[in-house]
């Protein structure tokens, strides 16, 4: 035996001579070999998709609670550049965690693994082992003992690390086997599929080695580009026509949910893509029975080959963190396809003309046309962010506006809403126009109705949610909606469990709030009238608080549900407990009712319903907001003139600079090339001469 495969920390290590025996031949060794470029996939498409939905699911981490009164991160300033840069030099990350008895989701889990140990260490992996219970990896490099072999045996009926030397016993030397032309290609297909143009050959060859320390060649890098993009154009086409499949099996798996596809006939005779839209009937009921009638709209951009857009409907639970409620797919964004969503999920929800509810967006027309048109009595609130970011387009240098902006939105009376005014205006009377322009009693909390005790000013729950779903957003049609829809269910689970083991009478959100206001609450000074009334004076400033209609004239406890800093003044000073206050809404039992039922989960695909619908076709590209790609005219490649120049004065024409030779003194030569002309003139007067000797000239001739 080997000494390298001596036994190692109690850990026997795998022997290479039962791979040959069982027909698993190692691959040859030494030289790169030619690059093809089509070489056949060894993984079952199936089988990539179920890992990484799975993958995550499992990096999955909940929203927080959404927490009010604090200042936009200064991320929200990053100009578009500094955003692409980190973008760009986010390549996707494996984790490369090994250890002995390690269990994995499928082969390709394990794979991932140790290809992320090679990336971390930068040593040259190489496979040994290719069957199919049974995979086996070693390092290549010279004397090196470092060994892993995993496989299904019958005892664990998944995958496990059955034998594993954890000890490289070589130097990195930027040669990696492991990094073949298909590694490559799933490494960077997010970002080829995002910016096809920028990931070229060389741009990949270059992140390789500064990211990982490997060295790949130019050829492998270009091969791996376009079998990427051979698999973007591939995937959607095979996802689309399952779509009907994946319909039929959440209606049995999930039954009285509401899923549509809508499709249209073309020329051609086909069944079309032209939207999606699911409510699951457990999603539907636990929001009407038992969270608020608060509702956030948003859309954000599917990042596939096929663009369009991904709608989404949040409700909020008893803690304050979001809760989905519905979500759809459509080419692109406008009043057309708001109408049809906002109505699908009008009646769902039963929300008749909308009145009592509340509506969150930003300013989209078409969504902004279609709530005025389906829910016409629903108070429709404007995002404070999005106002803010309108506000920066005009005054983006202007970085103290925010405070100003935001405190403006934070009003909880129309005194301090006039006050905040003044300030904006003694700040900035410029601004303050645009403020006064964008309507800010339709985002100020001082104007909001009372009685449903939402003090959202901005549509963060729905930006939340469509950060946690980022990755989701990267994959294939139908990957795409089943990891929303799982990442819904451990949402649901994981939230189930931790209200269930709460045992304070409020949800968490309620000291969170409380603890910010303890402080201030504290300072007050508290005088006592009749009928349950006091008056709390806080620097200087008093309010009349009245604990039997649970009022203060500040508005902030019928508007946020929970004690204000003036009324939790008075508990304190009276003694009171301060849960026995707080609105039903924030209740614990409350919050368990949220998550009480969940969703069902669901087969498969090889295990889904054959509707034997005609099969559902890749939608052509919509035309999308913001700037064209593609084939570009000359026109379009013209540097875009600045706001303050002239739009056709055109640039003065410099005099050319007239050559002249230095030896003989005429025009358009130098001294460098007067032999040149010189002899070109000798050579070329002899033959004129010799023909006029020779020949006699017509008179015409001279002209």
């Amino acid at each position: 035996m080997d000494s390298n495969e001596l036994e190692t920390n109690a850990i026997i290590v795998h022997d290479e001579a039962t791979a040959t025996a069982t027909g698993s031949v190692p691959p040859e060794e030494g030289g790169e070999g030619p690059i093809e470029e089509d070489e056949p996939d060894d993984e079952d498409p199936r089988e990539r998709d179920a890992f990484d939905i799975e993958k995550a699911v499992l990096e999955f981490v909940d929203e927080p609670s959404i927490v009010h009164d604090e200042y936009p991160d200064s991320s929200s300033d990053e100009d578009d550049e500094a955003r692409r840069v980190r973008k760009r030099n986010n390549i996707r990350k494996v984790d490369g965690t090994l250890y002995y008895h390690q269990t994995f989701f499928n082969a390709i889990a394990f794979k991932e693994a140790v290809l992320g140990h090679a990336l971390k260490t930068g040593c040259n992996i190489a496979q040994y082992r290719y069957d199919k219970t049974k995979i086996g990896f070693r390092c290549a490099g010279d004397g090196c003992i470092w060994r892993i072999y995993c496989a299904i045996t019958k005892k664990c009926r998944r995958w496990r690390v059955n034998k594993y030397i954890d000890k490289h016993t070589c130097n990195p030397n930027g040669d990696c086997e492991m990094l073949k032309v298909l590694v490559i290609s799933r490494l960077f297909l997010d970002q080829i599929r995002e910016e096809p143009e920028y990931f070229m050959p060389m741009k990949i060859e270059q992140t390789i080695k500064a990211k990982w320390k490997i060295t790949v060649s130019r050829p492998q890098c270009q091969a791996a580009r376009n079998k990427a993009l051979r698999w973007i154009e591939k995937e959607y086409d095979e996802q689309f026509a399952r779509l009907q499949d994946y319909a039929a099996e959440i209606r049995e798996s999930n039954q009285d949910s509401t899923v549509e596809v809508v499709t249209v006939t073309n020329d051609a005779g086909e069944e079309v893509f032209n939207s999606f839209y699911v409510c699951f009937d457990v999603l539907k009921r636990t929001w009407k029975d038992s969270c608020r009638p608060l509702i956030g709209l948003d859309g954000t951009f599917i990042k596939g080959k096929v663009k369009g857009q991904l709608l989404v409907a949040l409700g909020r639970d008893s803690d304050n963190a979001i809760y989905p409620i519905a979500w759809g797919c459509v080419q692109v964004e406008n009043i057309v396809n708001w109408l049809w969503f906002v109505r699908k999920m009008k009646a769902d929800l039963g929300l008749m003309d909308g009145d009592g509810y509340i509506i969150i967006s930003d300013r989209q027309k078409g969504l902004i046309r279609a709530v005025e048109l389906e829910l016409p009595k629903a108070e429709h609130r404007m995002c404070v962010r999005h106002i803010y970011s309108n506000l920066k387009k005009s005054h983006g240098k202007d970085k103290e506006m925010k405070k100003y902006v935001w405190d403006i939105a934070w009003s909880y009376n129309e005194k301090d809403f006039e006050a905040n005014m003044i300030k904006l205006q003694n700040y900035s009377e410029i601004v303050w126009r645009d403020v006064v322009k964008s309507k800010p009693r339709t985002w100020c909390r001082a104007f909001y109705k009372q009685g449903n005790f939402c003090e959202d000013v901005e549509n963060n729950s729905v930006e939340s949610f469509n950060n946690s779903i980022l990755k989701a957003r990267d994959k294939a049609f139908v990957p795409m909606l089943e990891t929303i829809r799982r990442l819904a269910m451990v949402r649901i689970a994981k939230r189930s469990a931790e209200s269930h083991d709460h045992n304070g009478r409020c949800t968490p959100y309620v000291s969170k709030f409380l603890a910010k206001e303890i402080e201030k609450a504290s300072e007050c000074q508290i005088r006592r009238s009749t009928n349950d009334s006091y008056e709390a004076t806080l620097s200087g400033v008093s309010h009349r608080v009245s604990l039997t209609e649970r009022t203060c004239t500040c508005q902030k406890w019928q508007i946020c549900g929970i004690p204000c800093e003036h009324a939790y003044g008075v508990m304190i000073d009276r003694k009171f407990e301060v849960e026995d206050y707080v609105c039903f809404w924030f209740r614990t039992p409350m919050w368990r009712r949220n998550y009480t039922e969940g969703l069902v989960p669901q087969r498969g695909p090889a295990y889904w319903p054959s509707t034997n619908l005609p099969n559902v076709h890749r939608p052509p590209s919509p035309p999308q907001p913001g700037r064209k790609k593609g084939k570009e005219s000359k026109k379009d490649k013209k540097r875009k003139k600045g706001p303050n120049e002239s739009p056709s004065k055109k640039s003065s024409k410099k005099l050319k600079r007239i050559m002249h030779c230095g030896m003989c003194g005429e025009a358009g030569h130098n001294s460098r090339f007067h032999s040149k002309k010189k002899s070109t003139k000798q050579t070329f007067e002899p033959q004129i001469a010799q023909g006029t000797q020779g020949t006699q000239v017509e008179p015409w001739m001279h002209f």
